[in-house]
C-alpha cells in the first residue's frame, strides 16, 4: 500500500513537471519555469526514496529487470537535464523531455511479474550491459528533446514566427550542437550495448519472436545514429534532416523496451 501510494505521489510530481514546462513552452511564465525545475527536482527526490522502499524487495541489481531500467533511466534523465539546464539556457526543452520520463517512469510501475534471467546470462557482463544501455538511452533522451526543439524552432523560423515559442527555444546552432553531442555520446554506449546483447542472446541459442524484433528494432537504431554522425562528418550535413533522424532513433530504441516490457522479460 505504501509503495502504490508513493508510486502516486511521484508519477503526480512528473505529470506536474512535465505540465510547468509545457506552460513556460506556450505561455512563457518565468514563474512556470522556474516551479517547473522544483518540480523536477522534487520528482528525483520522490523516486529516490521510491527506490529505497523497494530495495528490501529486490531480488537482482537496482536495475536488473525492464521495469527498473525504465525507472533508473526516467530518473537520471532528469538529473542530466537537471545539471545541463544550470549550465545552458535550455530549460523550455524540458517541455519535450518530461513527458517521455512520465512514460518512463509509467512503464516502470505496469506489471511486474517479471520471469527470472536466465542462468546462462548471468555472468558479470550482465551489470555492465544494462547500464550501457540505460546510459546510452539517457543520451538519446536529450538528443531527441533537443532535436524535436529544433524541428520546431525551424518551422517558426520559416513561417516567420519570430516571438513567443520561437524567443523561448534556443538558438538553431545551439539545439543542433546539444543533439549532435548527445548522440556522439550514446552511439558508443549503443553498440556495446549490441555487442554485449549479442554474446547473450548467443549463449540462450535460438530467439524467440520477441527478442528477434527486439534485435531489429536495436540494429534499425543503431543505423539511424550511425546515419546522423556519418551524414554530419562526412556530408556535413546538419539541421532538419539529422533532427528527424535522431528522433525516429529515439523513437525506435524506447519501442525496444516497450517491446520487452509487454513481453515481461528481461532486457537481452
Amino acid at each position: 500500500m505504501l509503495l502504490k501510494l508513493a508510486f502516486t505521489i511521484t508519477a503526480l510530481a512528473y505529470a506536474s513537471a512535465s505540465f510547468l514546462y509545457g506552460v513556460y513552452l506556450v505561455r512563457g511564465s518565468e514563474r512556470a519555469k522556474q516551479w517547473g525545475a522544483r518540480a523536477l527536482w522534487a520528482s528525483v527526490v520522490l523516486h529516490a526514496g521510491l527506490f529505497a522502499l523497494e530495495l528490501d524487495q529486490l531480488q537482482s541489481l537496482p536495475a536488473g529487470d525492464v521495469h527498473q531500467a525504465m525507472a533508473v533511466t526516467a530518473m537520471a534523465t532528469c538529473v542530466v537535464f537537471l545539471a545541463l539546464s544550470r549550465k545552458r539556457p535550455i530549460a523550455v526543452l524540458g517541455a519535450f523531455l518530461t513527458p517521455v520520463v512520465l512514460l518512463l517512469f509509467l512503464g516502470a510501475g505496469v506489471g511486474r511479474d517479471v520471469p527470472p534471467v536466465p542462468s546462462p546470462v548471468r555472468t558479470f557482463l550482465l551489470p555492465f550491459h544494462i547500464g550501457v544501455n540505460m546510459l546510452g538511452l539517457v543520451a538519446f533522451a536529450v538528443a531527441f528533446a533537443a532535436s524535436v526543439g529544433y524541428v520546431v524552432q525551424e518551422r517558426q523560423l520559416r513561417s516567420k514566427r519570430l516571438g513567443g515559442i520561437f524567443r523561448r527555444l534556443p538558438p538553431l546552432d545551439v539545439l543542433d550542437q546539444l543533439a549532435f553531442r548527445s548522440v556522439l555520446t550514446g552511439f558508443p554506449l549503443l553498440t556495446i550495448g549490441i555487442v554485449t546483447g549479442a554474446l547473450f542472446a548467443s549463449r540462450l541459442g535460438a530467439m524467440d519472436g520477441a527478442t528477434s524484433m527486439a534485435a531489429v528494432l536495436s540494429a534499425i537504431s543503431w543505423v539511424l545514429f550511425a546515419g546522423v554522425l556519418l551524414l554530419r562528418v562526412a556530408a556535413g550535413w546538419t539541421g532538419r534532416r539529422t533532427a528527424i533522424g535522431t528522433i525516429l532513433g529515439f523513437v525506435s530504441a524506447v519501442t525496444v523496451l516497450l517491446g520487452y516490457l509487454l513481453r515481461g522479460s528481461v532486457i537481452s
